[in-house]
Order: C-alpha cells, then structure tokens, then sequence
C-alpha cells in the first residue's frame, strides 16, 4: 500500500505570519498478494557511471520534476485552469504559501509509455496542488512526448489525499489507477482522447 501524505503548519512570529507549506511524501509499503511494481525505477542520485537505459530515463524524470503544468487556481466545479512551472519537482510562487504544487515523485507515482500511439514516450504522474489556502486535492496528469515538446494536458482530480494499491500503469490508450478508500479497491481507468483524460466506468 502507498500512501500519500501533505502536512501543513502555519509558523508565526512577532514580525510577520507564514502560511510554511511542508510536503511531505510518506509511503508505507507492505506486501499485497497480486500487485504489481514498476518494472523499471532508478536512484539518479548514485555516483556510478549510468547504463544508457538508466541515463535516458533520469533524463526524463529530471525532465518530469521541472516541466510546465496545468493546474487548477481553486478546488471548485468549473476552476480555473493556470500554467506552472516546477522548480525540483515544486512549484510555490512566493512564501506567503498561497499556492503550492508538488509532484510525487516516488516509485508507482509515475510511469512511462505511449499513451496515444504515435511512437512517443509519454508520462503519467501525479502531483498535489493547495490553491490559495483551500485543501490539498491530488490530481493525475499526462505529460506527451516527454523527449520532445514535453505538453502537459489539464488534470483530472483524484481526491484530498489517495492510497494506491499498486503502479500507475499507461495502458491500452489510458492510465490505470489502483487505489484504496477505507472499505475498497477501486480499479480505476483514465482513457486518453482528445488531449484529455476521461474516466471510464468500465476498464478495458
């Protein structure tokens, strides 16, 4: 099981008030009978002499932790939609802690594959987004052609905060999404179309 937590305090003193944004990113991992794993995940922080495999896919993940994104400016029906640029795999614009962005950035929270079958490798992720002081809402995302153009498309969100049950997987033109709620495993399917990303109530 893979569990994504965002804490956030608010630090104050004498002079001025700060809303302090800590993300943090704890996982639990225990064994679940059927699950699978990302097949292929690398440490891009070790010092030895990269394969060329792991070198392309760094490259990507680095690509991943400082592209541009579109993200929601409020937790309503119809939001807003601005773009953002992550710096290290966040995004705060100022330190007033009015807006805040952060991309997971840990095993099973992101993939690679062709999502539209254009011969491409794209990129499934999933980042958390705290729009001017409203709650945290965890959001999927597909970044196209993460060699090239590096686009991401609008958003769909998944919750405040998720439990996975397994990898997301780019799959037969979608993403799938496996995750927990307190009483079940949801199967989830995101089909790709159009530029956008639609849940379908059956998975293929």
């Amino acid at each position: 099981m893979y569990y994504c937590g965002f804490f956030f305090f608010r630090a104050v003193n004498s002079k001025l008030t700060l809303n302090v944004i800590l993300a943090v990113i704890t996982i639990f991992t225990m064994t679940i009978p059927g699950m699978g794993t990302e097949s292929n995940w690398y440490d891009c922080s070790t010092r030895e002499v990269f394969t060329e495999e792991k070198r392309i896919w760094c490259d990507r993940l680095l690509k991943l932790q400082n592209a541009t994104y579109i993200v929601p400016s409020s937790y309503t029906e119809n939001p807003e939609y601005i773009s953002v640029t992550l710096k290290n795999g966040e995004y705060q614009p100022n330190d007033d802690g009015q807006m805040f962005v952060t991309l997971v950035n840990e095993r099973n929270w992101l993939t690679f594959g062709d999502i539209d079958g254009d011969g491409k490798i794209d990129a499934a992720v999933i980042f958390g987004v705290v729009p001017y002081g409203t709650a945290l809402t965890t959001y999927l995302s597909v970044v196209l052609d993460i060699d090239g153009a590096a686009q991401a498309i609008t958003p769909v969100a998944l919750g405040e905060r998720i439990m996975l049950n397994g990898p997301i997987v780019i799959s037969n033109g979608g993403v799938r999404v496996s995750r927990l709620t307190a009483t079940e495993v949801l199967e989830e399917f995101y089909s790709f179309s159009d530029s956008n990303l639609l849940k379908l109530e059956e998975s293929p």
